[in-house]
């Protein structure tokens, strides 16, 4: 595709959740692609005069948890809006477990939303992200969990998640039962034999009127032809809606570099200041088995442990009560120097979990108000935490409650700072609120990262914030 030089802009795209859109960040951060996180679109003007030098833009969503009747009234305003920066691509970013359900976060919903604001020839849709352990392979998906490599459906985890439990490993399947339109696969034999190859399969399945197309992908030779087939039928003046992971960042970034769409910096990197042995926060909503796994090895290294109990926090008359115990213990831990654990469980099995479900369907209230209402108190927690205590690092586990959290805070955007393993990388924080200007934050998915990743980010080195701010801190869009 030629490239219209007086748009600077390469790809947008919407995550689903907010540790999704941290993880494409840091895909096309790392690849040379000057990238920022906004929390609502911001109009094109305020772009262009406070961010002149960046190519991609995320917004940072909660898709992925809400129910399926209000995705067209949640989406469709924002696809609208960012359908206004006229990147030739915009990414429909989802999990690399592909969370979603005919209820719940409907990714075939999403589709047929998208279609209507971004008028594609197809849809391209590409689950996998080799990296992670997540791989498609003839339609059916995998992902790993530790040295294990499961079947999706079979997943410990992946296939106990409490909203949308991933009961269908095969995605054609899986979409099937989320919208009435068709799909077809290129499989890894297609991919295998090059782009010619790939290209006649699409084309057969347009001439057939399968509208979305799913890409098998084991390796990131996969990864890279099928994200440079997908770039070569944007159509001039159009922008093409596509869904996938974050590993696309890394798939499109090489397409980028071999067309000199981007020029990787090669300024010698700014010296990294000491870390010093500052306490991280860490709070959870997590129940992933990977998350209860790091919770685990972080009370090894007597990383302070707050169990809160969700049902305490939510319902009844000692709720205030019950936060601010929680909270005077976590600020009385930071202020003499540890580093704080704050969870609402460990693991999909912890008991607190069903008590919670019990309690709030005894008073009629929804799974998905339950999320929204946990994020809720964890935010007013946690932002009352980082006033009181002047914390700087803060870890956030969960795609779910995270989202809510980042709102209480009133960050209004996010630059990638650095990778911290694969997929949750630490950031700074955009924000008019006092005390989270510059916040340093790790938003992290559930089953993402090895079980010692708390530590790896509270030691972690990153350059000074103002040197390699994209943008002025401060600035509201």
């Amino acid at each position: 595709m030629a490239r219209d030089k007086r748009n600077p802009y390469l790809l947008s795209f919407y995550g689903d959740d907010f540790t999704g859109t941290t993880a494409m960040a840091e895909a096309l951060t790392v690849s040379g692609v000057p990238t920022l996180m906004f929390t609502e679109p911001p109009s094109l003007p305020f772009l262009k005069d406070h961010f002149p030098r960046v190519q991609a833009i995320g917004i940072t969503g909660i898709s992925r948890s809400l129910p399926t009747q209000t995705l067209e009234r949640v989406l469709k305003p924002i696809f609208q809006k960012m359908k206004l920066y006229q990147a030739p691509l915009f990414l429909y970013k989802v999990c690399s477990t592909f969370d979603s359900s005919p209820e719940w976060g409907s990714i075939g919903r999403a589709i047929e939303i998208g279609r209507k604001v971004f008028p594609s020839s197809f849809v391209p849709i590409l689950a996998a992200a080799p990296q992670l352990g997540r791989f498609t392979v003839f339609g059916h998906h995998f992902a790993a969990l530790g040295k294990e490599v499961f079947r999706l459906d079979r997943h410990p985890s992946v296939s106990a998640h409490p909203v949308t439990p991933m009961r269908e490993s095969d995605l054609i399947l899986h979409l099937s039962k989320q919208t009435g339109l068709q799909s077809g696969l290129v499989t890894l034999l297609e991919l295998d034999k090059g782009k010619k190859r790939v290209e006649k399969k699409i084309h057969d399945l347009l001439d057939c009127n399968v509208p979305m197309v799913l890409f098998d992908t084991f390796s990131n030779q996969h990864l890279r032809t099928a994200c440079s087939v997908i770039w070569d039928h944007i159509e001039e003046g159009k922008t093409l809606f596509s869904v996938g992971s974050q590993e696309m960042g890394f798939g499109f970034a090489e397409t980028w570099k071999r067309l000199n769409l981007i020029h990787p910096s090669r300024k010698r990197p700014f010296p990294l200041p000491a870390r010093k042995d500052e306490p991280v926060l860490i709070v959870s909503g997590s129940c992933a088995s990977m998350t209860g796994r790091q919770i685990e090895w972080a009370r090894g290294l007597r990383y302070e442990d707050i169990a809160v109990e969700p049902e305490r926090l939510l319902t009844g008359n000692a709720v205030q009560s019950e936060r601010m115990e929680a909270v005077d213990r976590t600020v009385s831990a930071l202020k003499q120097g540890r580093s704080v654990i704050v969870h609402s469980a460990i693991g999909p099995m912890d008991p607190r979990i069903a008590r919670t479900q019990r309690r709030m369907k005894s008073l009629g209230v929804p799974p998905q108000r339950m999320t929204d209402l946990l994020g809720e108190a964890l935010g007013e927690m946690t932002k009352r935490v980082i006033r009181t205590a002047r914390v700087r690092r803060v870890v956030l586990a969960g795609g779910d409650t995270s989202g809510r959290i980042i709102r209480a805070l009133g960050i209004w955007a996010l630059q990638v700072a650095a990778p911290v393993g694969v997929a949750a990388p630490l950031c700074y924080a955009y924000s008019s609120q006092a005390g989270m200007a510059g916040l340093e934050i790790s938003l992290k998915g559930g089953q993402i990262g090895q079980e010692d990743y708390f530590e790896k980010v509270r030691i972690k080195r990153i350059p000074d914030f103002n040197q390699v701010a994209l943008g002025e801190i401060r600035k509201r869009s």
